[in-house]
């Protein structure tokens, strides 16, 4: 088997060969036509010297965000590791930062795990960070831009946290869940509550079909006939006189609603009529 070295020329001659059969190809199509190519281009603009970077030393920009489900600026570490190869045990390095902003870094030029971790300081000295989310993507980092990252984080979890390595088998962590809040429950109106609430709802519809009673009998007296349907349920007397055809005492109005299968209620009785 050749060596790499060996190897790395072989390729290189193969490389500069296809650009000289390339070149001679190109000059037998000059050949072939009636003199030479005459190619008008327009005038480039001179383009901005590219990013030049040293061997060992090559570097791609990276914008960084955390979205979570908190409000306000709480700490935020980053933590970066290169992926492993077969056999191979890499070392991370984190970078703090505060949610709600964007972290800009240049990083070597490799496939990269990033994480997140949402976390609030140790209350006491001594304790442990506070975890409220946690979040994690494999991005390869080699382009000449400028990759712009966004990093969703979880609830965290005993068994998310054992899943990441954060948590191990006898359930040690460095880090304490931040407890799950749950919506306070709607309190359900008491047996005195609901009872007073019907009172009241009654009050209210016998004062007002009383109201109607009282307008109904001083119309009645001023010798004024009119229509016996009320204006809903609990509502007032009909003020319009009966239509008068058919016997029903309803006004056109009600008498025409009637016949459009409509609900219509008697002032009276409070039912519907039929």
């Amino acid at each position: 088997m050749p060596e790499p070295f060996t190897m790395s020329l072989i390729w290189l001659g193969q490389t500069a060969g296809a650009a000289i059969v390339g070149r001679l190809a190109e000059r037998g199509i000059d050949r072939l036509l009636d003199g030479p190519r005459q190619v008008v281009l327009p005038p480039v603009p001179p383009r901005a010297e590219p990013r030049r970077h040293r061997l060992g030393d090559v570097t791609s920009d990276v914008d960084i965000t955390v979205r979570a489900a908190l409000a306000g600026r709480r700490p935020v570490l980053l933590a970066f590791q290169t992926a492993p190869r077969e056999g191979e045990r890499t070392a991370g390095v984190t970078v703090p930062m505060v949610l709600g902003e964007t972290a800009h870094l240049t990083l070597p030029r490799d496939d990269y795990l990033i994480s997140a971790l949402v976390l609030d300081p140790p209350a006491e000295l001594g304790g442990k960070p506070v975890l409220h989310g946690v979040g994690w993507v494999r991005h390869w980092v080699a382009s000449s831009g400028t990759d712009r990252l966004t990093i969703a984080s979880q609830v965290p979890t005993p068994q998310l946290l054992e899943k990441l390595g954060l948590r191990s088998a006898d359930g040690t962590s460095p880090f304490e869940i931040a407890p799950r809040t749950t919506p306070a429950p709607r309190l359900l109106p008491s047996a005195g509550a609901a009872a007073a609430s019907a009172a009241a709802a009654a009050a209210r519809h016998a004062a007002a079909a009383a109201s109607a009673d009282r307008f109904g009998r001083s119309a009645q007296r001023a010798g004024r006939p009119r229509c016996r349907a009320a204006t809903s349920r609990f509502g007032s007397r009909c003020f319009h006189p009966p239509f008068g055809i058919g016997g029903t005492g309803l006004c056109m109005l009600h008498h025409n609603a009637l016949n459009r299968g409509e609900t219509v209620y008697d002032w009276s009785s409070r039912q519907p009529i039929t």
